[in-house]
C-alpha cells in the first residue's frame, strides 16, 4: 500500500496489512488514534508525560495482541479500552492519587506564549481555569465526547466507533455537552465564550 492508500484505508484494511507484515499500516493507525488516546489517558492520570508513556504502552500491547482482535472494525473501541485500563492500573499502582470518577477529566490548556502582558496572561489563565472547571463538572458521558471532539480533534464517526456508541448518540451527547458547558460558563460569568 502506498502512503495515500494507507491514509484512505479503513481501520480493518490497515489491520490486515499490519498482520501481513506492513508496519507502515500500524504507523497510520497510531497517527489516527494517538491524540485521542493521549486525551483519554490524561483524563485519568492528569500528567501529560505519564499519559504519553501509558499510550505508548497501550499501542505496544495492541500491536502484540492484534492477531487476537475478533472484530477488525472495532479497533478504536478496543484501543480505547486498553488505554483507559492501562491508565487506571497506573493510577492504582502509583497510589499518589485517589481516583474519583467525577474528577477524571482535567484538560491541559496553556496560555498564549506570545502574550507577555501580565494582565492578559492572568485573564487567559482565569478563563482557561473556568473552562477546565466547567468541563470537569460535566457528567462523564458528556465530558468524554466533548474532550475527544474538541481536544483530540476526533471526528464524530471515530468517537462513535471508539466509545461503541451509535453516531446519533455521539451527536446528541456533543450537543447536550455544549448546552451544559454553556450553562456552566454563564454561571461563572464567562457566557460570552461559546
Amino acid at each position: 500500500m502506498s502512503v495515500d492508500e494507507l491514509k484512505d484505508a479503513e481501520d480493518a484494511e490497515l489491520i490486515i496489512a499490519v498482520l501481513a507484515g506492513n508496519l507502515k499500516a500500524f504507523d497510520e493507525l497510531v497517527s489516527r488514534y494517538q491524540r485521542a488516546m493521549l486525551t483519554v489517558a490524561q483524563q485519568v492520570v492528569k500528567n501529560p508525560i505519564e499519559a504519553e508513556d501509558i499510550v505508548q504502552d497501550a499501542f505496544l500491547l495492541a500491536f502484540e495482541a492484534l492477531p487476537q482482535l475478533d472484530n477488525l472494525n472495532r479497533f478504536g473501541s478496543w484501543l480505547y479500552s486498553i488505554t483507559r485500563n492501562r491508565a487506571l492500573r497506573f493510577m492504582k499502582r502509583s497510589s499518589k492519587f485517589q481516583l474519583h470518577e467525577d474528577e477524571d477529566a482535567e484538560l491541559q490548556i496553556e496560555a498564549d506564549p506570545a502574550s507577555t502582558d501580565p494582565a492578559q496572561i492572568l485573564v487567559q489563565e482565569s478563563t482557561h481555569q473556568a473552562i477546565r472547571d466547567s468541563i470537569s463538572s460535566l457528567p462523564t458521558d458528556f465530558r468524554e465526547v466533548i474532550t475527544l471532539y474538541y481536544w483530540a480533534e476526533m471526528p464524530q464517526k471515530r468517537i462513535a466507533d471508539t466509545l461503541s456508541l451509535p453516531i446519533t448518540t455521539v451527536k446528541w451527547r456533543l450537543h447536550k455537552a455544549k448546552d451544559l458547558l454553556k450553562a456552566q460558563l454563564e454561571k461563572r460569568g464567562y457566557g460570552d465564550l461559546l
